[in-house]
């Protein structure tokens, strides 16, 4: 028998190793799904939706903008679930690196 933690191990890189789309599986879909799929297992998982800022790069240069991201969120462990950790996605941003100023936990 898989125990709880592996299963949630593996349910992680499943859900990161999804091909991220802007409109229809981004980080807001990936983390509702997460928590849909934790309750399932009979794990206790929130949702974290934010506007926060992070480092992006336009036109060669590096900006600090404002960012709508979400993540999943086990036991107060921040779980980034839209790409795998360290890919840059959109701008070159990276999710872990969001900084949240508004932050509101489902």
């Amino acid at each position: 028998m898989i125990g709880l933690e592996t299963k949630l191990e593996k349910l992680i890189r499943e859900i990161r190793e999804e091909p991220f789309r802007i409109l229809s599986n981004n980080c807001f879909h990936k983390s509702f799904q997460f928590k849909r799929k934790c309750r399932e297992l009979g794990i206790t998982a929130r949702v974290v939706i934010c506007l926060g800022l992070n480092r992006a790069k336009w036109f060669g240069h590096w900006v600090t903008i404002p960012v709508p991201h979400a993540w999943g969120e086990v036991e107060g462990k921040r779980i980034e679930l839209g790409q795998p950790p360290g890919t840059p996605g959109l701008w070159e941003t990276v999710g872990e690196n969001v900084k949240p100023v508004i932050a509101i936990w489902i």
